[in-house]
């Protein structure tokens, strides 16, 4: 045996383990990458509709606002009812305009948010 094939195995088994390690970071890299898929931020996209999810804040507007909106579309001539409805309006529209301006102010720049809040009709609060 020569001196030569001696010195190669050292160098084939350091050329082995550099790409095991190589293997072991690129394995990590993708349970990260696959972690943060499933358990991202607020702006990760929400499994029912494929959209992006919104911040929690919007989110609470637009269920306010959609339950307002339902409201401020319904009539009734029985006055049991009118008065419902009217305790509904108060306690779901009061405010949301100033809170689709600042909503629109705090996430100008962010087009998912801004599409969302497009939808809502602005100052409503003065035509109830």
């Amino acid at each position: 045996m020569d001196d030569r094939s001696s010195l190669g195995f050292p160098i084939m088994m350091e050329f082995f383990n550099l790409m095991s390690d190589r293997r072991a970071i690129a394995k990590g890299l993708l349970l990260l990458v696959l972690a943060g898929s499933c358990c991202g931020p607020s702006f990760a996209a929400d499994q029912k509709t494929n959209r992006p999810r919104l911040p929690e804040d919007v989110r609470t507007f637009i269920e306010r606002r959609d339950g307002c909106d339902h409201f401020r579309g319904e009539d009734s001539p029985d006055a049991e009812r009118r008065a419902q409805i009217d305790r509904e309006l108060q306690r779901l529209c009061i405010g949301t305009d100033a809170e689709l301006a600042r909503l629109k102010r705090i996430y100008a720049g962010n087009k998912a948010v801004q599409q969302s809040l497009d939808d809502y009709e602005v100052n409503i609060e003065t035509g109830n």
